[in-house]
């Protein structure tokens, strides 16, 4: 029988440096890679570092099929579907709407990315995959580093890491790590100011008995707590030899991207001040009652409350046509100022734990996890908004531009949500090995319940409280040692929700003849998972080769889709209403590859690559069916990142680092024609480690080149810098 080692959150890197072999998000368990059935993708300690990434989705940049959810802060897509739940140390902390906050990332270690309909242990609903952050945890090594990072777009952080023994027997362990971020980031907007503390304390009671408590604390000024955008939409009009004006938008299920300005345009008012206090609280106690039967337990507290303003220049205006060509294409376009500001509360406190039976029957080793999560999230949401506040060109924005406070309106409090949510879970999941281990069964099932009660006060009106449906999740995976060095797995997966009736028409379609809106529909949400792959660990580990195929299919979903007869009268009823249709099946398949190696001691290297498709057929109220691609899609994805040993001796090393990647990206004109767009990214780096008697120095420096002709998808958007430079100087004690 092997024995696994439970609950250790330490990960193991193979020869190069970049893979990692094991992870704990699957099975809690520090279980090596290639044994579990299922793809998993991990961005490590070091592959963080050199990228100089500043965010959780510069970090996860060059992993297959990980991309930055537009709009969202942390937020992912995976396998081109959005991802909503986040993971921490394998305990759930986050889930539904963003926490409006970015996340500082002096006290993370690691991301892991589990791939598909996760194993019974990591949440509900997550066709896509899941992530995980794993912390960085107290050592029994004394250790103090000092870090500082700066780049060219003013950005600059410090950091400091403290971690030892607080008692002579080291059973008290203790780190403390604290951060300060200025300046700004590549994006327009994304500026910080930002204080972080993350202390942490390990108390090993006992050989069998151990807490770990977690804290955190982030308050100041946050990325993406403010916006402040001009939108370019001129793009979307012209006019006809007959003197008719065309506003040209896509038809529907086109990826709508709007075309912002410039981004060296300063879009960043001074007196736009938003503040964000973030604050977690996390104890996890593990208890072994005998060789084969231990438990882990934690309880999880998050709090925040976050102020943003958002300040932009959108919406319907008017066209200016040149005096001289009168019947040409319009030279400006004109909109009205927008000022909104936004209170979000969020209070959220989960108990979450498990049961661990590890034993032997009829000649297999089996291993049982029995586990529960009891969560309630409270959401308090104030907005306050004034819609007019004066017409501005958008070619000539100087006036916008030097707009000061007092030139904006009075602001009304147009709508106070508040949101109230009890979510309840068990599973078990129960892992088979035989054949000298060479075979694994994995098997789950999940169950979930969420009660939602929404207050939606839209002035002063209560509008809306109802409870959300159960769902069941059940998976089933199995993966064969073939060779000592390669492993076949397969994985099916299934999730089902209840059916549920909702208004097919529950807007805009008073008026237009033969439709009902009191009509309901009724639709129940399914989603199934197939994946076949192989994970390969070569020449005793110095390469690893990971592949694998997906094929997800959501099928019945209730979407509000937007849809018109005729996309040049927008503003008829006749031609143009928003209601709820029954798409019979959305998909998403393809195939993901991860390489990683170290040919020789100097070399070392790690290469990704996606090659995906994503479809929605969608049903319209006349019955007929319309295709579209999911936004996200992203046909191809190439990654490579390499590490070169150029200089070496007693007490000095000289690294030469670089990194490459391609994205082929599915974008749509107003006609609705599939173009396809390209971003390459190429950046190139230096290392140099330096030993002195305490410790050692670390220098990095970083450029990083940008080649996109992407259309840009607001400032809120998370893409990569056009250009940047990067230094970093660390200090260890």
């Amino acid at each position: 029988m092997i024995t696994l080692t439970p609950f250790s959150v330490e990960a193991k890197e193979d020869a190069s440096g970049y893979g990692v072999t094991s992870a704990t998000s699957v099975t809690r368990l520090n279980t090596p890679l290639r044994d579990i059935p299922q793809t998993v993708n991990i961005a490590g300690e070091r592959m963080i570092k050199e990228l100089a990434a500043p965010t959780l989705g510069e970090a996860v940049a060059f992993l297959p099929g990980v991309t930055v959810r537009n709009g969202g802060q942390d937020q992912f897509q995976v396998r081109s579907i959005d991802v909503f739940s986040q993971f921490r140390n394998s305990f759930r902390y986050t889930s539904g709407s963003s926490l409006h906050f970015r996340k500082d990332m002096a006290n993370i270690d690691r991301i892991e990315v589990i791939k598909g309909l996760g194993s019974a242990t990591t949440g509900r609903g997550e066709a896509g995959g899941v992530v995980n952050l794993v912390t960085k945890k107290p050592q029994k090594k004394k250790a103090t580093s000092v870090r500082f990072t700066i780049d060219d777009f003013s950005y600059n952080k410090t950091e400091v890491d403290t971690t030892g023994p607080l008692t002579a027997d080291g059973r008290v362990l203790y780190r403390a790590i604290a951060s300060y971020t200025g300046g700004e980031i590549y994006l327009p907007n994304e500026r910080y100011d930002t204080i972080a503390f993350f202390p942490s304390v390990h108390v090993q009671f006992t050989d069998r008995t151990d807490l770990l408590v977690e804290a955190s604390l982030q308050s100041g000024r946050t990325p993406s707590a403010e916006f402040f955008e001009i939108q370019d939409e001129m793009q979307f009009f012209y006019r006809a030899p007959t003197g008719q004006v065309f506003r040209t938008f896509p038809e529907d299920g086109a990826l709508h991207k709007t075309r912002m300005l410039p981004q060296d345009t300063p879009q960043t008012a001074s007196w736009v001040d938003p503040d964000a206090q973030a604050y977690e609280v996390m104890a996890q106690a593990n208890h072994k009652f005998s060789d084969w039967f231990s438990t882990r337990q934690g309880v999880l507290w998050v709090k925040t409350e976050v102020d943003r303003e958002l300040t932009r220049l959108r919406g319907f205006g008017s066209y200016i046509f040149d005096p001289a060509n009168p019947l040409g294409q319009p030279i400006d376009w004109t909109m009205a100022l927008r000022h909104d500001t936004t209170e979000r509360d969020t209070e959220f406190v989960s108990y979450q734990g498990d049961f661990l039976l590890e034993y032997e029957f009829a000649r297999m080793s089996h291993q049982t996890l029995l586990g529960y999560e009891f969560t309630k999230r409270d959401i308090f949401d104030r907005f306050k908004r004034a819609n007019t506040g004066g017409i501005f060109r958008i070619l000539d924005n100087t006036a916008f531009l030097n707009l000061k406070r007092s030139d904006l309106p009075a602001q009304a409090v147009s709508t106070a949500e508040t949101r109230d949510v009890q979510e309840t879970s068990y599973y078990v999941q129960h892992t088979l090995k035989t054949w000298d281990d060479k075979l694994q069964v994995t098997g789950g099932w999940r169950y979930d319940e969420i009660e939602e009660d929404i207050h939606n006060l839209r002035n002063n009106t209560f509008t809306a409280s109802r409870p959300e449906p159960t769902d069941k999740t059940w998976r089933v995976g199995a993966g064969y040692r073939v060779f000592s060095w390669a492993n076949l797995f397969a994985v099916h997966a299934e999730q089902q929700d209840p059916e549920r009736n909702v208004l097919r028409y529950p807007e805009g379609t008073f008026g237009v003849a033969g439709r009902d809106p009191n009509a309901r529909v009724s639709a129940a949400r399914t989603v199934e998972l197939d994946e076949i792959g192989i994970k390969s660990e070569l020449f005793g580990g110095k390469y690893t080769f990971n592949v694998s195929y997906y094929k997800i299919l959501e099928g019945s979903d209730i979407r509000s889709v937007n849809f018109r007869t005729n996309r040049n009268d927008e503003l008829s009823p006749l031609y143009n209403w928003r209601e709820n249709v029954v798409d019979p099946n959305a998909t998403a398949e393809g195939v993901e590859v991860e390489f990683s190696g170290a040919p020789t001691d100097r070399l070392s290297f790690y290469a990704s690559g996606a090659f995906a498709h994503t479809a929605i057929f969608a049903v319209q109220s006349d019955q007929s069916v319309i295709k579209r691609r999911q936004r996200g899609d992203t046909p191809v994805r190439l990654n490579f990142m390499g590490n070169y040993l150029a200089y070496r001796d007693l007490n000095w090393a000289v690294y030469v680092q670089n990194a490459f990647g391609y994205t082929d990206d599915v974008v749509l004109n107003p006609d609705n024609i599939v173009l396809q767009s390209a971003s390459f990214r190429w950046d190139i780096g230096v290392r140099i480690l330096r030993k002195v008697e305490r410790g050692s120095w670390d220098a990095q420096f970083r450029v990083q080149n940008v080649l996109d002709d992407r259309i840009i998808t607001g400032t809120a958007n998370s893409g990569t810098s056009p250009r940047r430079f990067v230094l970093s100087l660390e200090r260890k004690f």
